[in-house]
């Protein structure tokens, strides 16, 4: 029961703070977002109480009895590690803004707020129902706030985020009624519970559509290549915050999907279309990589650095091997936790200079030296230098794909080369060249700015230097995933 009530405890929370937030008027900034933050920390806090019982726990009523669609949450150990990425990313979205940079805040904080309950019942559910809920409403918030607090083109770059969206996921509602009906066709009632969708939903005549249809939805939400051409535009125009957002999180709600969906209803697909699934992730990687090099905009190169490593999760995740899945699961947990340490010093130098530009000024580090070396920790993270936490994960992913295509492995490895090459370059011109002439207003970070990075940092090195804790935890849902797919290979 214990576990019951802080489950939905965990859910309703972020709801009724975004509903307060809301209510509370728009002259009171700086109160409102510190009332924000400690509403966004609560659902780590309710995590952390219960750390150790959370595996198993459920909560299970009927919500449309005629339609068997079941309000069902439960947490496994796949879920509890995006819980905890989103009950990480949250606070530092809403502590990465500026409350005077914000016509209305409250809305802002309120938004937030609310897409966090959506993600903590999108990486609960068990009911397909809920999960298509969930899934699409996400998006509105996310909309919202490109639209209303983005850059110049911000209106261009939400619009075209939204209808790629949508048409990513147009059919996917065709998707989960066909199997809905086809669950009543097997002698018993129909069902939109993920539980017992699994036990059939392979071996239905029409699989593969239904497999296709789930997978592009997905797919444009990471993104994996090529169905990418709405995140530049989404990435850039969108506040620092957003931006968070849509990089820390977004993503890893498709690489959920993959996983829940792809792998647990459709495994015999994905082991067959594996190959071509694997093959676009190492072009994504190669593409996000030679894009990123090519940019003049620092933004634009860390949001194409993101595709190029979220498309490396996924290679992990389409090799079909236990070690790299294991490294993809928990390269997605340290991909969200650098791309939101990186977009969130990027947005904090873009404030001192007014623009992300690459060329125009340098040698900052003169004028900048605390974020100069932040960002450089940050930079090192992503290029997983041994000791912070992308090398563990990365290394698991080569490990595993080794042992199924060495030459493969070893044309990935150039990628590593390539990330090394673009991100100490943008160090170089930004923060290394001869410096640029002073602007009075130039100040460097202060210790509150130091304080946000910290636990960003603690995280990097914990993660880096001792991942055994989080690999243990992901271990059964590990075992699940390959245990399938060597029973499809029997």
């Amino acid at each position: 029961m214990l576990n019951m009530s802080n489950l939905m405890l965990l859910f309703v929370l972020p709801f009724v703070a975004s509903f307060v937030t809301f209510m509370i008027p728009n002259k009171l900034r700086k109160p409102l977002k510190v009332l924000a933050t400690v509403f966004s920390l609560l659902p780590l806090c309710i995590l952390l109480y219960g750390q150790s019982s959370w595996i198993g726990s459920s909560v299970q009523y009927a919500w449309l009895p005629t339609l068997s669609i079941e309000f069902y949450l439960r947490v496994d150990a796949l879920s509890l590690l995006f819980l905890y990425l989103v009950s990480v990313v949250i606070p530092m979205s809403i502590l990465a803004v500026r409350s005077e940079d914000l016509k209305t805040p409250s809305v802002f904080y309120g938004l937030v707020l609310f897409l966090q309950g959506l993600l903590i019942g999108f990486f609960t559910t068990r009911d397909l129902a809920f999960f298509t809920f969930f899934w699409e409403a996400m998006l509105l918030p996310l909309y919202f706030i490109i639209n209303i607090w983005g850059g110049p083109k911000r209106q261009t770059a939400s619009l075209k985020f939204l209808i790629y969206m949508i048409a990513g996921s147009a059919l996917m509602v065709v998707a989960v009624l066909s199997l809905y009906f086809e669950s009543g066709s097997m002698g018993s009632a129909p069902t939109f519970n993920l539980d017992a969708l699994d036990q059939f939903s392979n071996a239905i005549p029409h699989a593969p559509w239904l497999c296709g249809i789930f997978l592009l939805a997905f797919a444009v939400k990471t993104p994996l290549f090529p169905f990418h051409a709405w995140l530049p535009d989404a990435y850039c125009q969108a506040p620092t915050s957003g931006t968070i957002l849509l990089s820390g999180i977004l993503s890893k709600a498709g690489i959920y999907g993959i996983l829940r969906i792809g792998m647990e209803l459709f495994p015999t697909l994905m082991l067959e279309w594996s190959p071509w699934l694997l093959g676009f992730a190492i072009a994504g990687v190669f593409y996000g990589g030679l894009a990123a090099w090519v940019q003049k905009d620092f933004k634009r190169l860390i949001a194409y650095s993101s595709f190029s490593h979220v498309n490396f999760i996924l290679v992990g995740l389409f090799v079909m091997d236990q070690t790299a899945h294991a490294g993809g699961i928990l390269q997605a947990l340290n991909h969200g936790i650098t791309i939101t340490a990186l977009f969130l010093v990027a947005g904090w130098l873009e404030q001192r200079i007014a623009s992300t530009a690459i060329g125009p000024l340098s040698g900052l580090a003169k004028y900048f030296p605390q974020l100069c070396w932040l960002t450089l920790f940050f930079v090192l993270s992503s290029v997983a230098l041994p000791g912070t936490n992308n090398f563990i994960g990365e290394l698991l992913i080569f490990f595993g794909l080794f042992g199924h295509n060495p030459w493969i492995t070893a044309l990935l490895g150039l990628s590593i080369i390539l990330s090394v090459m673009y991100m100490l370059r943008w160090m170089q011109k930004m923060y290394f060249n001869a410096p640029s002439a002073p602007q009075t207003s130039w100040e460097d970070i202060k210790a509150k700015q130091l304080l946000i990075a910290l636990p960003l940092v603690a995280l990097v090195l914990w993660l880096g230097i001792y991942p055994t804790t989080v690999l243990n935890e992901i271990k059964p849902a590990v075992e699940k995933i390959v245990a399938v797919t060597k029973l499809e290979q029997l």
